[in-house]
């Protein structure tokens, strides 16, 4: 006895329909991988960071979060990779109490980027002087000054790089010593929060 073959057509009907169903459970298989994918994803790696209960934004310029106020606050440095590093806790706000701020520094040394992180975004008094901790010529025009200067409504502001960390406050000088300046500094301010 013979079987019945299939017509050509109808064959070619059954093979479509099997290769849309192919091609759609392609589709939900992807869609689904993907959806696991993103959901265990660690926020660091794409860009957001939630630290004492401000989200962190990553930007070209660095980090960014908005405080209540909508104050932004700017750290250089991953949040997640400070979570484990501790500093001090240093009153910053004493700052904007002097009538006058040295900030002094080695200019032949990596303190820039910090310096500026630091004024970005702690409190400072209008009348901040730049100076030096060494008399170098790149210092010619400018105080040779450091923590006995401090004192009489004068605050002291030094940066040093070092091979240990150290945050001392006292005696109107606050000194902010170690490799990786900048991040100790991101640290300070994510303190302050």
């Amino acid at each position: 006895m013979r079987m019945k073959q299939k017509p050509p057509k109808a064959q070619g009907k059954s093979r479509k329909k099997l290769y849309i169903w192919f091609m759609g459970f392609m589709i939900i298989a992807i869609m689904i991988g993907s959806a696991l994918d993103l959901w265990k994803k660690d926020d660091t790696t794409e860009g957001a960071y939630e630290y004492k209960g401000l989200k962190f934004a990553n930007t070209d310029a660095g980090w960014v979060a908005y405080k209540a106020d909508n104050t932004q606050v700017w750290i250089m440095t991953n949040p997640a990779e400070l979570a484990n590093m501790t500093v001090p806790y240093v009153n910053t706000a004493m700052m904007r109490t002097y009538g006058k701020l040295y900030v002094t520094y080695n200019p032949k040394e990596r303190v820039k980027v910090a310096l500026n992180q630091f004024f970005k975004n702690i409190p400072v008094p209008q009348l901040v002087v730049p100076a030096c901790t060494v008399d170098i010529d790149e210092c010619k025009d400018s105080p040779i000054k450091n923590c006995t200067d401090a004192g009489n409504g004068v605050g002291v502001l030094l940066f040093k790089e070092a091979n240990e960390t150290k945050i001392i406050y006292e005696k109107d000088c606050l000194t902010i010593e170690g490799k990786e300046l900048t991040k100790i500094v991101d640290k300070m301010v994510l303190e302050s929060l």
